[in-house]
């Protein structure tokens, strides 16, 4: 496994649609929006942050990669785990990680190497070069894709000892409205195939006509949204000739506009 060198590109694009309502902040008891899940650009625009989109999808690939699930995840017969997901979306302090398999995993890769064959003994004298890895995926911050009004919704605080509300706990939330939609700009660089399907499956639910769970607030049934008119465009370093019109005029070589062709999974499968 080597990033020294370029090897591939894969643009991913589409459209983050509110289905019901978003919510802007974590809520508020006076005047100040806290914690906001959507920002205000300096323009006072909403934009959802590309950091809020990366540990969505991280997060459900550490769900599918949980060593404690009863599947396991394979790629050519080798068992996924949560090592996968930090080798896409980078980590710092591997020395510190608990789970031996998951240092096991991440050594293995480096080294070309099956995870059985790596020893502690191996791992610990890697640990230095491998301590941290930046990432190979980067989401951009999502600008909201028309003027928007967000709506001012009235909540209460309920004690989650006795499920009682809270006596003058009153407090105001912001939504943005069903039908906002935001602009989605993945990259991911230097990816191995199978990288690629777990970012289709992480996508997967979001995918769906009736979307996924995302954001704040979600208890109150609000949150749910779509990605739609996903496309990707990339280009590869096996045909000099194309890799060459990327280089010198930034065009993709290729370029997939149905969104059900994009991923194949055909790389991963299921024990």
């Amino acid at each position: 496994m080597d990033f020294s060198t370029f090897k591939n590109k894969y643009i991913l694009t589409g459209k983050i649609v509110v289905l019901n309502a978003l919510h802007i902040g974590s809520g508020r008891e006076k005047d100040d929006r806290d914690a906001p899940f959507i920002s205000l650009d300096d323009d006072k625009n909403f934009y959802i942050p590309g950091s809020t989109f990366r540990g969505y999808l991280s997060t459900k690939l550490e769900r599918f990669l949980d060593s404690g699930n009863g599947f396991k995840i394979k790629n050519n017969g080798e068992e996924l785990n949560e090592a996968d997901v930090k080798l896409i979306f980078g980590y710092t302090n591997l020395d510190k990680e608990k789970n031996l398999d998951v240092k096991k995993r991440v050594v293995a890769k480096f080294l070309n190497k099956k995870i059985e064959e790596i020893g502690e003994e191996e791992v610990n004298k890697n640990l230095k070069d491998l301590k941290s890895l930046a990432g190979r995926i980067h989401i951009s911050d999502m600008p909201v894709l028309k003027d928007v009004k967000y709506v001012t919704r009235d909540g209460i605080k309920i004690d989650r000892n006795t499920g009682a509300t809270k006596k003058g706990a009153k407090f105001d939330y912001d939504v943005v409205p069903a039908g906002t939609e935001f602009d989605l700009n993945i990259e991911l660089e230097n990816i191995e195939n199978y990288q690629l399907d777990l970012i289709g499956l992480a996508l997967n639910d979001i995918l769906k006509d009736n979307g996924d769970l995302f954001g704040g607030k979600t208890s109150r049934g609000i949150g749910k949204c779509r990605l739609k008119d996903l496309k990707m465009k990339y280009v590869t370093s096996d045909d000099k000739e194309k890799l060459k019109k990327y280089i010198f005029e930034g065009k993709f070589p290729y370029e997939i506009k149905e969104q059900e062709k994009i991923f194949k999974t055909e790389n991963l499968s299921l024990d």
